[in-house]
């Protein structure tokens, strides 16, 4: 559970950082390149300083690529885009249906019980959500809608496929082989689009170190552990945490306002956190 909580706190500053980013001059693909970038070297650098078993046979690569690419990759993108066309609140919203996805998934796949403790806790978790990031008001683009929702089963069916492939892989070896195969393809987007810049001042540069090193090396660590310790559906239900840290984190470091109605949200999620893991 506390390693769950743990990649939650470092994915929930994702958002700031990737903010401070921007704002220093980077673009999204050159930020995203060069994060994956120095995620992987990262890794590597870990199993060349601490040995695992980072060889694997051809069937199991070309599944892992498959699933970076397919799961991971695609999920950022289609999130990013629903960025550009409904808030990012709503996006956010609509893509924490994911736990639920997960959740399903694991009953089908998994074979990890459906029980009232996780769906009570997904309930009480999904009315935090809705209390910190607020009712979608107005019309939406359905674009970005999609885009979410699809984000949101993309990143299900990679939590599932990544839970399933560290049954048998050590989770470095996993993470070392994702952030490799993501990398590049983030790359060959930037540049065959024209976006691959760095002209970009400190501020960029000191955001992007935070984003591999927080809110990738740390957190698909830590996620990797919490899938082997806890399952992929109760992970799910604790990654709502995400959400309220980031609303924390943007008002700390972004000067961005944080309404009572907003604490009483993240009371709710972590009461729901802490009923599923205590009933469990």
């Amino acid at each position: 559970m506390l390693l769950a909580a743990l990649a939650a706190a470092a994915l929930g500053a994702e958002g700031i950082a990737a903010k401070l980013a921007y704002a220093g001059g980077a673009n999204i693909l050159t930020t995203l390149s060069l994060r994956f970038l120095l995620a992987a070297v990262m890794f590597w650098v870990s199993i060349v300083i601490f040995p695992v078993q980072w060889r694997l046979d051809r069937p199991t690569l070309v599944r892992l690529v498959a699933l970076a690419l397919g799961g991971q990759a695609t999920t950022v993108l289609l999130l990013f885009y629903a960025f550009q066309h409904i808030p990012a609140a709503v996006a956010i919203l609509f893509f924490y249906i994911y736990p639920a996805v997960v959740i399903l998934l694991a009953a089908l796949f998994l074979h990890e019980p459906l029980t009232r403790a996780k769906v009570g806790a997904l309930a009480l978790t999904f009315i935090g959500l809705l209390i910190i990031l607020g009712f979608p008001m107005g019309s939406l683009d359905i674009r970005g809608i999609a885009a979410a929702l699809l984000a949101a089963l993309g990143n299900g069916v990679y939590l599932i496929g990544q839970n399933n492939l560290l049954k048998r892989l050590e989770p470095r070896t996993f993470n070392t082989w994702a952030t490799t195969a993501i990398a590049p393809a983030f790359f060959l987007m930037a540049l065959t689009s024209g976006n691959f810049s760095l002209a970009f001042n400190n501020q960029a540069l000191l955001a992007i170190l935070i984003l591999a090193l927080i809110c990738t090396v740390l957190a698909y660590t830590a996620v990797a552990w919490g899938l082997r310790y806890i399952g992929a559906s109760r992970l799910a239900i604790i990654s709502t945490l995400e959400p309220a840290i980031t609303t924390v984190l943007g008002f700390l470091v972004l000067g961005e306002r944080l309404h009572p109605y907003q604490l009483l949200g993240g009371v709710l999620i972590l009461v729901g956190v802490t009923w599923q893991q205590i009933r469990s």
